[in-house]
This record gives structure tokens, sequence and C-alpha cells, in this order.
């Protein structure tokens, strides 16, 4: 064969043997980066859901981890946006200033800059201000007064104002429905929480999650309705107030309280004005429930008149108490708390700029079981949920009680009479101060001498729902 066609032949098959080799390089290349791009996916979702479940501190961990791993991620300015987030949750506030910093400063765009520029003013704004001496103020109001009459509140209590503010939302369940609607629609929440936000307050929502079906638009309420036994007549009968246990109703709550998105709201607070008590919560549901998990046949009417198996006393009426009925009062306490906490978790990815609190009831502290049977509450497991704020009111001297014994005979004693006593269990028990706050009466909150001595850093808020 001719010269030139044999060095065709020799360029053509070195050409060929180069691009083979590029393409079989470029082939690992692509599968690398792949599997990098879904590892770094996958370490950012991780802590996401840590924050999500108020997980902050490990929020925090997991993130900066993330930064020191995964450097020039595409992902990193998401990874800081979130780490500020934690870090002003556990109240670092001068490395969450930095972040957000670090977002809103970068060149080119990016979907998180125009939260992190505001986030960085509010920020700057509370660090330059002085640091004052004790614990924050604040006042617990119902979302029924009028605005004249909290401008005409917070303009008397000058010492609370730029603090917090607790909009309670009231239960009105027993009236007509309607009018329930109508006095509390979203439209006048809205105006309430915007007025006094702009008064410079942080305004939270109390809200008891048993009542807001008082909202609802659906025709079938009664399908949400709870069941109460009545001991006059021994049966059981429609409750005023709403089961948590109906997925229904759960949705209902999730997507009511959605609609506060953009509300200048800085947390929710889940009230217990409306305990579960002794007589409470018999809803079919919740009755095949507890009957399932124990492999039991359930009745309540026959409960409450069965004495064969281990009667108890009663705290109040003396009514004897079969063994079964111990077993429903701590499953309806870990359903109630299980419940709260799925809401808590689906409402912290629509509303994640929020706070979320919880009261609690005083007696549940100084007596576990009287707290067990008539709010259907178990402190110490509540206090080990993540909540932001724990709500507990300082509640006068109580009476002599009967406590009942394992064996059936009883005991009377009489609860201390320290007032605060609960307050600093609860914050024993949590080491965190600052996530108590402490609701006083308002008729004491310029009688100096009458307010109790309370831990350092808990929060005071003066109830004035019931005062002139």
């Amino acid at each position: 064969m001719p010269f030139p066609y044999w060095r065709f032949m020799v360029i053509t098959l070195a050409a060929l043997l180069l691009l083979s080799g590029c393409f079989r390089a470029a082939g690992p290349d692509v599968g690398v980066r792949a599997l990098r791009d879904q590892t770094e996916k996958h370490s950012l979702d991780q802590a996401e859901r840590a924050f999500l479940r108020a997980d902050y501190s490990t929020a925090v961990l997991l993130l900066n981890r993330f930064l020191r791993t995964h450097p020039q991620s595409s992902l990193s300015l998401e990874a800081r946006w979130w780490l500020a987030r934690a870090h002003q949750k556990t109240g670092n506030l001068s490395s969450a200033l930095e972040h957000f910093r670090f977002v809103a400063d970068t060149r080119t765009w990016n979907v998180y800059q125009a939260d992190a520029r505001f986030r960085v003013t509010k920020l700057e704004e509370q660090l330059s201000q002085p640091l004052t001496s004790g614990s924050i103020r604040g006042i617990l109001t119902s979302l029924g007064a009028l605005p004249g009459d909290v401008d005409a509140m917070i303009a008397t209590n000058r010492e609370v104002e730029g603090s917090v503010i607790l909009l309670d939302v009231p239960c009105r369940v027993d009236g007509n429905s309607q009018d329930n609607r109508e006095l509390f629609s979203i439209a006048a929440m809205r105006s309430a929480v915007q007025h006094l936000h702009s008064r410079g307050a942080a305004v939270y929502l109390g809200v008891t999650l048993r009542c807001l079906g008082q909202f609802a638009q659906e025709r079938k309420l009664d399908d949400w309705k709870d069941w109460i036994y009545d001991p006059q007549s021994g049966t059981v009968r429609h409750s005023p107030y709403y089961s948590l246990h109906f997925w229904g109703y759960q949705k209902f709550l999730v997507d009511w309280l959605a609609q506060l998105r953009d509300l200048p709201l800085r947390g929710l607070v889940f009230r217990n004005e409306m305990p579960v008590g002794q007589y409470e919560g018999f809803s079919p549901l919740a009755v095949q429930l507890f009957a399932r998990e124990f492999g039991v046949d359930f009745d309540p009417v026959r409960m409450f008149h069965d004495d064969r198996a281990g009667p108890a006393n009663d705290f109040n009426s003396g009514v004897q108490l079969p063994a079964v009925f111990w077993k429903w009062a701590g499953w309806k306490s870990r359903e109630r708390l299980r419940i709260v906490q799925s809401l808590v978790q689906a409402l912290r990815v629509r509303l994640p700029h929020l706070e979320f609190g919880v009261t609690l009831k005083s007696p549940s502290l100084t007596d576990p079981m009287r707290g067990l049977i008539h709010f259907a509450e178990d402190w110490v497991a509540v206090a080990r949920a993540p909540f932001d704020r724990f709500l507990i009111a300082i509640e006068g001297p109580n009476p002599t009680i009967v406590r009942p014994t394992a064996q059936g005979s009883s005991t009377v004693f009489s609860e201390s009479n320290d007032e605060v006593g609960p307050v600093v269990k609860l914050v024993q028990y949590l080491g965190k101060p600052e996530k108590v706050w402490a609701v006083l009466s308002g008729r004491g909150m310029h009688t100096r001498t009458q307010t109790p001595i309370l831990p350092k850093e808990v929060g005071r808020i003066y109830d004035h729902r019931g005062v002139p």
C-alpha cells in the first residue's frame, strides 16, 4: 500500500485509542460525582430533620460536620442557613449572625438571601441592646380582648412593653359555633397579632387543641367529638370538646394552624386549659385502640361499676376503680403526648420559624398520680419532649387530698405550701431555666412583696385574662 495510506491508518487508530481512553475515564468520574451528590444530600437531610424535631444541638453538630466535609458543595449555602437558624434556636446569637451574614453577603443570588438579610438586621438590633438583669416579663391575655383594652394593659404595665405577649384563644365550644367563627376569625386574629407586633412585642399564640374544632367548617363535627362518662346516669355521652385521636381532626388542626405562616408570631403554645379528666377521653376510636393494644374487652361503663379487680379510691369522689383504670390512665397520657408531638413535627415543616411551647399543670409535678388521672399528663415524659418552652402556673396551696395506694388503701396527706416548688422541680429536671415560664396572677405584678421568688432566668408571664 502507498505510504500516505499507512500514515492515515496509524493516525486514525491513534485517535480512536485516545478517544476510547477518554470515554472510559469519563464514566467513573460521572459515577463518583453522582455518589458524592447523593451523600451530600443525605447528610444535609439528616441535619434538617434534626432541626425540625427541635434537636438543635444535633443539628449544629451535623451541619458543622457537613461544612467541614464538603466545603465546596453546591449545598453549602443551604447548610449555612440551617446552621445559622440552629445557632439562633440554641441562643448562640453571635454565631447565628456570622452565618446569616455569610449567606446575605454572597455575590450571586440565592433563595435564602432575603431572609438572611432580614435576620441579620434583627439580630444586630438585638445584640446591640444592653443586657438586662433577670428574665423576660410578659402578659397573658385573651384573643377576645379588644385592641383598646390590650393597649391600655400595655400602657399600665410599661415593664413588659417590647417583651412577650401570650395571646390566648379562648375555648368556647359550648356556645354557638357560628358565633365563635365570627368572633374569632382568622382576619381578627391576624389583626390582633399584627397590632401587638407593631407595639414591639414578641407575640405567642396559645391554643387548646381540644377546643379548636369550634372553627371547623365541616358539617359533621360530632364525628370528632370526645365522649365523657356521666357518673349520675352511668352512661357515656358526647363531650363538648374534640378528641385528638381522629385523623381528620389532626389534619384539620395542622391545616388551621398553618394559616399562621405569614404572621409575625414568635411561637405557638399548646395549652391544657381543658384537660382530659378522669371521666373523659372515651371516644369509640380511643377505646378501640386501647382494647387492641392491651388485649382486653374494654367498656368504660363496666369499668366504673366493676370493683372486682382491686379497687382503689378516686381522689375526689371515692368511686371504686378497677385495676384496668390505671392502665387506661397511663395509655391515655402517653397517647395524648404522642399525638401532640406528631402535630408539632408536622407544623415545624410548615412553620419552621416558630417556637413551640406546652403548658404543664402544677399538681402534676407535686403529685404525678394526680396529674395522670385528672390531666392525662406525665410531666417527666412531657419534659423529655422537644418543646422550646414549658409554661407552668403558680398556684396557691392545694387542699388535703387522698392518695390511693397499690393495696387499695388510702393515705391522707397535705401537699407542700411552697408555690414555686413545681417550677423549681421542673428547672432542676430540665437544667435550662430559660426554657421555663412561670404564669403568675396579673394582680400581683406591681406588688413585689407578694411576688414569689423564682429561680434565676425563669420567665414571668402575668395572667391578665381575669384582671379588670
